[in-house]
């Protein structure tokens, strides 16, 4: 639970193929199938059918051929009736990529069952950038390219198996925008009193869950709140550290905790780097050997997604910790 959400650009690492679109009309126009599936021009044997954040099916006729193109290629399938996606947004899409050489797919959002997050930014890549460039949301946007433009470059041992001659067909459902949990009024941590805070609830020396009786919920734009109930002797804990910490995590008001390592018996070991921002800013500085509670706004833990079921969208979190090593 701890763990950063794999952000979209990770994932958009690898499924940036561009995709090649089936003949149009002359006015450039899809053209719809007799079976309600549309072609593009530039994928002659290519059917794209399927609601637009529903399904998706790619049928490849016999006679299907695909190139490699020397830049890639980006056209509209469904041209959606929502408002134009504008620079900074973050998109809800499902991406589908296949492999034009042998007609495979190599990765599909539909296939995995969720959709995935696109900012509309930079860390995306080239391709998505140009995919979304002018775009509306509810759109079908395909693109036709090859591993390096979909991997801006980066191709060596791709973990999609495409080659460096392969043509490389994306497919993106641009289906919603992504609301954005509000920014904090600051990106640092501030110490508060255990006043502010929920108490521990402690059975057979462990805790084992938080006690927010009296305690208001926060502000959702509240920095980061420290609370160091015990500190520690050893050296303060640095961003860039590997730390070995014993933690629970509960929501406000929980009827129990999310996560926790007290109960399992087995201390975390992680880089500061690869768990939810918030841990970085409320522990560095932090002694190791200290036991502090955190307060985190959503925009450093899971954001306005959330994560399962036990951490709804827009949630603050708190997390004990007892800082047992960094390094």
């Amino acid at each position: 639970m701890l763990r950063r959400t794999r952000p979209a650009l990770a994932l958009v690492a690898l499924l940036l193929p561009a995709l090649v679109a089936c003949g149009s009309d002359s006015d450039g126009e899809p053209d719809t199938g007799s079976d309600g599936g549309v072609t593009v021009e530039g994928l002659d044997g290519l059917t794209f059918s399927g609601e637009v954040g529903e399904s998706l099916s790619v049928e490849w006729a016999d006679d299907a051929e695909v190139e490699k193109p020397e830049e890639s290629e980006v056209s509209t399938v469904v041209e959606g009736d929502g408002e134009e996606i504008e620079d900074g947004d973050v998109v809800m899409a499902y991406l589908y990529v296949a492999n034009g050489s042998t007609q495979d797919e190599v990765y599909s959002d539909y296939t995995n069952g969720a959709a995935q997050t696109l900012p509309n930014d930079e860390r995306v890549g080239e391709l998505l950038v140009e995919v979304m460039d002018g775009a509306t949301y509810g759109s079908r946007v395909v693109a036709l390219t090859s591993a390096d433009g979909l991997f801006d470059g980066d191709t060596a041992d791709n973990p999609l198996g495409l080659g460096d001659d392969d043509p490389v067909l994306l497919v993106a459902d641009l289906v919603e925008e992504q609301q954005v949990s509000p920014t904090p009024t600051s990106e640092e941590a501030e110490d508060t009193t255990a006043d502010s805070q929920p108490s521990l609830v402690v059975e057979g020396g462990d805790p084992v869950a938080l006690d927010f009786d009296g305690i208001d919920e926060p502000a959702l734009e509240t920095p980061v709140q420290r609370l160091v109930i015990e500190e520690g002797d050893g050296r303060k804990v640095k961003t860039s550290d590997t730390v070995t910490v014993d933690y629970l995590g509960s929501t406000y008001d929980a009827d129990a905790p999310f996560d926790g390592s007290y109960s399992r018996g087995e201390p975390l070991v992680s880089p500061l780097s690869g768990l939810i921002p918030g841990w970085a800013i409320g522990l560095e500085g932090v002694p190791v050997g200290s036991r502090v509670l955190l307060q985190i706004p959503p925009a450093f833990g899971y954001g306005s997604q959330g994560s399962g079921e036990s951490i709804p969208p827009n949630s603050t979190l708190w997390f004990l910790i007892d800082v047992i090593a960094a390094e």
